[in-house]
């Protein structure tokens, strides 16, 4: 079931304000674990108190703000610096994920990836000062083992706060918000774990805005060309920015994703429950990136009878009510349902979805294959 409704603030680009969150409680407690030098494999863990209930800030403790971004396939890197300083370790970077399905999926592979590639160019710069960072590094076998002990540890660390007594009872929701900052000079490697209230496990939320993705974004690894700063919505509640094209009111594809809405178009008496009665809808091919998730998608359509329009999702459909769902899929999170689009308007107006079943069916089968056993060989 959709319906509209109407936020009291806008959401700043590198803020997000709560109140908007309706009753939801953002935790004041994060759990953090800090490599103590490029050796520790285990960190200091810490628990310490999120600046505001009421706001996340995407900065540093310094006070630093976000100065670029960068994307590295579907995650988005955020450089924060006080002062402009690439030689004397005032660069660092912060990345940014969440997990999914109860805490039980974490793109690690793809957060530790960003975490290497901006290593790297961190790496990069202190070399042109004489540095010789770079060959430990721009390794993703110095970064792996490490964000992965470091994460396990600060994810079970988060686990005991919330099972012990007289715990915080809002970091007991069903996701938490990785952000991990890193610099090489000094080397600094630090995970902060706290509660992610937005959306329930299974869905997200996105903001849609006007223009196309730039062509920087779809190499691995580009220091975004984003003028407009888009990539700085990609914070807290927010999974992705969906792109509009302002002439024709039609979306078409998010900075990071690829983006479907879907539409009841079975018989008005039908009780509503049969994915087959439902539209999958899609952007014009010519108009988007085809990632290899969309294709699945596409493909388990056509196996299950599932119509599908290429003739591009209508904003006006969307805030009228006529969509019966919207989702994003992306190679870290596969299929993330949408529960909420904040449209970038004078009245900053939110859709809100409800449980769409051809929705449902597909982030099944997607999940369905990812989990699937390797095939045995004789």
């Amino acid at each position: 079931m959709l319906a509209a409704k109407r936020a009291s603030q806008r959401m700043s680009t590198a803020t997000f304000d709560f109140s908007s969150a309706g009753n939801v409680d953002f935790s004041t407690k994060s759990i953090v674990v800090r490599a103590r030098n490029e050796d520790d494999m285990e960190g200091v863990l810490s628990e310490e108190d999120i600046p505001s209930i009421h706001q996340l800030h995407l900065s540093m403790d310094n006070g630093g703000r976000v100065k670029r971004t960068i994307i590295c396939n579907t995650m988005v890197a955020y450089e924060m610096q006080q002062q402009v300083s690439k030689s004397d370790g005032r660069q660092v970077f912060q990345i940014c994920a969440r997990t999914v399905e109860g805490k039980a999926v974490f793109p690690l592979s793809e957060f530790t990836a960003c975490v290497q590639i901006v290593a790297t160019h961190m790496a990069q710069n202190v070399a042109v000062h004489g540095g010789d960072e770079e060959a430990r590094f721009s390794r993703l076998g110095f970064w792996s083992p490490r964000i992965k002990l470091l994460y396990a540890r600060a994810l079970a660390a988060y686990t005991q706060a919330c099972n012990r007594e007289g715990a915080d009872p809002s970091m007991m929701v069903d996701e938490v918000f990785v952000t991990a900052q890193v610099s090489v000079r000094p080397f600094s490697l630090s995970l902060s774990l706290c509660a992610y209230p937005f959306s329930s496990m299974g869905t997200c939320q996105v903001r849609v805005c006007k223009g196309t993705r730039p062509e920087s974004f779809l190499h691995d690894f580009q220091l975004s060309k984003d003028p407009r700063g888009l990539t700085r919505l990609i914070t807290p509640p927010i999974a992705d920015v969906i792109l509009v094209d302002p002439a024709t009111k039609r979306l078409s594809e998010g900075l990071v994703s690829n983006f479907f809405a879907t539409r009841f178009d079975g018989h008005r008496d039908s009780d509503r429950t049969k994915y087959t009665d439902y539209t999958l809808v899609c952007a014009p091919l010519e108009t988007i990136h085809c990632g290899a998730l969309a294709e699945r998608v596409w493909a388990i359509c056509q196996r299950d009878g599932i119509q599908v329009t290429f003739g591009g999702p209508s904003l006006s459909d969307a805030v009228a009510g006529r969509w019966s769902g919207a989702f994003i899929v992306n190679t870290a999170y596969h299929v993330l349902p949408i529960d909420t689009m904040h449209l970038t308007d004078r009245n900053s107006t939110a859709v809100e979805f409800g449980v769409c079943p051809l929705v449902a069916h597909l982030q099944e089968q997607l999940l369905l294959e990812r989990h699937a056993p390797a095939p045995a060989f004789l």
